[in-house]
This record gives structure tokens, sequence and C-alpha cells, in this order.
């Protein structure tokens, strides 16, 4: 997996719909994805969800569980989960 993108000085970071949404793009190495578009539909599988899972509790600095995209399988479900745990912001 690629290397967190750090946004440049001054720069506002990307809504975190669109942070979920990126991390899921290069990890199913998939152009377009939907915010309805389910995680394991689009191509992925367990390993790939925990590697996601792991990438986003350390670009977001949260308490993500493994199991979450299993329980929250959509970006909008994803990053909703994320929001009510208080991180991403």
């Amino acid at each position: 997996m690629s290397e967190p993108r750090i946004p440049e000085p001054g720069m506002p970071e990307p809504p975190l719909h669109e942070r979920v949404a990126e991390v899921w793009r290069e990890a199913l190495r998939l152009d377009r994805l939907a915010e309805d578009d389910d995680f394991f539909e689009a191509g992925g599988h367990s390993l790939l969800a925990m590697r996601v899972a792991s990438r986003l509790r350390d670009e977001l600095d949260c308490d993500l569980p493994r199991r979450a995209i299993f329980e929250h399988r959509t970006v909008a479900a994803l990053a909703a989960e994320i929001e009510r745990r208080g991180a991403g912001a």
C-alpha cells in the first residue's frame, strides 16, 4: 500500500468520506468507487479488509476495529462509524 498523503501546508484535509474512499480505491485498485458500493462486492476480501482497517486506523488516528469493514461495508457507512467514534476530524 502507498504511503499516506500529507496535505500541503495551509490546505485543509479532505472530507472524511473522500479519505475513506481514497484508501478503498487504492486497496481495490479501482478508479471509481461510489459511497454506497459494497467493499466485498467491489472485489475486497477479508485480508484486504484488515489491511484497509489498519491503514485507516493509522491515517485517521482512530480506534477502528478490524471487523468494522465487515459491519460497515460501504464508504458512507464506514465513514459514519469513524465519525461516531470521534475520529477523522
